[in-house]
């Protein structure tokens, strides 16, 4: 397989999220901010509409894969089920599953809390992650999490998150691959097992361990070598 490689963030973060994963890949890449994130003034905060930002990002393309991390695997998938033309697979990196995403009220609630406290969101990002983050690493995860819409990061625990669109898996022509962390806090091999790997039943399946929910800064090079394996 050989084409463009198409980057989604995934919650709170930006195309930034990308940054030591970028000069890793060959070939041509696309990265975005998602709607309300990073220097995007886009409100189309659903996951509808951060699937039409995404297929806008698309012009040009003849031959590509969506790549998407968190709450951009499921807008990935959800893009995917529309079968854009010249798609030729499916990556999901510690992806939001299809079906909701099973978030307790008081961690939606804390999510919510965060936005706008940079104290917040470093002790977030603390706990979400297991490799040490450099300080520009965490600083620029703080900043991305600063200059979000609150409109924005507060649709994601509102109601994307909580949106059910399991059944749209089925109309997923192309090859689907995922890469999980055996200790993402967020995506746990719980969560994989009985909320995500149902709608993708054919998937091929990496699991990684020694990293937490940010695999790609985390794990830069290994998310590298699942993208370029797939691209």
């Amino acid at each position: 397989m050989s084409g463009a490689a198409v980057l989604i963030h995934g919650f709170g973060t930006s195309a930034r999220l990308w940054d030591q994963v970028l000069p890793l890949l060959r070939g041509e890449v696309r990265t975005l901010d998602l709607p309300g994130f990073g220097d995007s003034p886009d409100d189309r905060y659903s996951v509808d509409g951060m699937a039409d930002a995404v297929q806008e990002r698309l012009a040009g393309l003849e031959n590509f894969v969506l790549v998407g991390h968190s709450m951009g695997g499921k807008v990935a998938a959800v893009l995917a089920a529309r079968r854009p033309a010249g798609l030729s697979g499916l990556l999901l990196i510690a992806p939001s599953p299809l079906s909701p995403e099973p978030m307790t009220a008081q961690d939606r609630q804390a999510l919510k809390a965060a936005y706008g406290h940079p104290e917040l969101l470093t002790e977030h990002y603390r706990q979400i992650t297991q490799q040490p983050l450099s300080a520009d690493g965490l600083a620029q995860l703080v900043s991305d999490g600063m200059r979000g819409s609150q409109a924005a990061w507060n649709a994601w625990p509102d109601s994307g998150s909580r949106e059910d669109r399991a059944t749209e898996a089925g109309r997923i022509e192309v090859p689907v691959s995922v890469l999980t962390s055996e200790d993402d806090p967020v995506i746990s091999p719980q969560v994989v097992a009985h909320h995500l790997l149902p709608s993708f039943p054919r998937a091929a399946l990496t699991r990684l361990g020694g990293s937490g929910h940010l695999l790609p800064l985390e794990l830069p090079a290994e998310v590298a070598a699942f993208i370029s394996e797939k691209q």
